[in-house]
């Protein structure tokens, strides 16, 4: 609301124009549009930032504000709306598909650790949910002879069972307790069989967990199962995922971004970028210092964010990436003001 307001004032004290056209129209089979496939067919043009223009907007000072559709906006009011823009450069986006699932207890291989010999158990000396180490001291245990033994942990994970108290009587074979490796764990993910096609064994994984929004666990697909299950029509993929901190617990429902391996390559801007009008999405392109033209694009596939441009923007262009809401909004006031006066 601040920023809006800002821009409201700040439009108010500069002005802001919007001439000719109402909507951005279709996208043209120019050669600048050509240049755009880049994104689908990795034949695009490479440009420099405002090539298009080039002399001709230096030039041309003058009719800048006929230009079809441009809107003009003081850079004072563009820094006061907080309008950001961003040159488009050839990129290679990784391909991914999502997939839900939850981390496993019972997928994880357990260590019994028993008592190192018949006698009385003097010291437990962990208790349950405890993280141990290697080599760490489980219990002590005094023989009848009075020898002291002392039974270790053989692996680092978490304490999942106790199964003795102090001043029990045990033999070597008594079970202590049960420890459970925790890095890596096991999850179990549910691919849709739509899906089935983009997923092998190998892949690597981006795994966020409600738990933790801002963290990335790195995971790797293990297996497939062979069976679908008929409800929900999902196949089991069983993921191997990094917990070195131990901040994945079991139970814990996780999203995953599977990589496939494949790429898109070529234009691609930040999803918010892009808007939607009435003739379909569009961007706005930075024309000059204070000059936006929304300019109607062709989108495809959208992963982590951004979104690839098979039509309408070429490397080089200068398109708005925050604030283009705001200018969309300004945009639409300017065309309700023209029908007003056509009416």
């Amino acid at each position: 609301m601040k920023n809006i307001h800002h821009l409201l004032i700040a439009l108010a004290l500069m002005g802001v124009s919007g001439c000719g056209d109402k909507t951005p129209a279709a996208p043209k089979e120019t050669a600048r549009g050509e240049a755009g496939h880049g994104a689908g067919d990795g034949h695009g043009h490479e440009e420099e930032p405002g090539h298009e223009d080039g002399g001709k907007e230096a030039a041309h000072e003058g009719e800048k504000g006929h230009e079809a559709g441009l809107l003009e906006i003081a850079p004072a009011a563009q820094r006061a709306a907080g309008i950001r823009t961003e040159t488009l450069r050839r990129a290679s986006v990784a391909e991914t598909f999502q997939a839900m699932g939850r981390v496993m207890q019972d997928a994880q291989k357990p260590h019994h650790i028993t008592a190192a010999g018949a006698g009385r158990l003097e010291t437990l000396s962990v208790t349950l949910g405890q993280a141990v180490g290697a080599g760490a001291e489980v219990a002590v245990i005094k023989t009848p002879a009075g020898e002291t033994l002392r039974a270790v942990a053989p692996h680092k994970g978490i304490v999942t069972a106790v199964h003795a108290a102090e001043g029990d009587q045990v033999t070597e074979m008594s079970f202590l307790v049960t420890i459970t490796d925790v890095d890596p764990l096991w999850g179990v993910l549910d691919i849709p069989e739509r899906s089935l096609d983009s997923v092998t064994p190998g892949q690597k994984a981006e795994i966020r967990t409600a738990a933790y929004p801002r963290a990335v666990f790195a995971g790797t697909v293990v297996s497939v199962s062979p069976e679908i299950d008929t409800l929900s029509r999902t196949v089991k993929a069983r993921v191997s995922m990094a917990n070195p901190d131990g901040r994945l617990k079991f139970g814990m429902f996780i999203d995953a971004a599977v990589h496939t391996g494949g790429y898109f390559q070529g234009v691609a801007v930040r999803a918010d970028a892009v808007q939607n009008g009435p003739a379909g999405p569009f961007v706005f392109v930075k024309k000059s210092e204070g000059g936006f033209l929304p300019r109607p694009v062709e989108t495809g596939r959208e992963k982590d964010g951004l979104v690839e441009i098979k039509k309408g923007l070429a490397p080089g262009d200068k398109v708005v990436v925050e604030g283009a809401y705001l200018l969309k909004s300004e945009m639409m006031k300017a065309q309700m003001g023209e029908d007003e006066h056509a009416h």
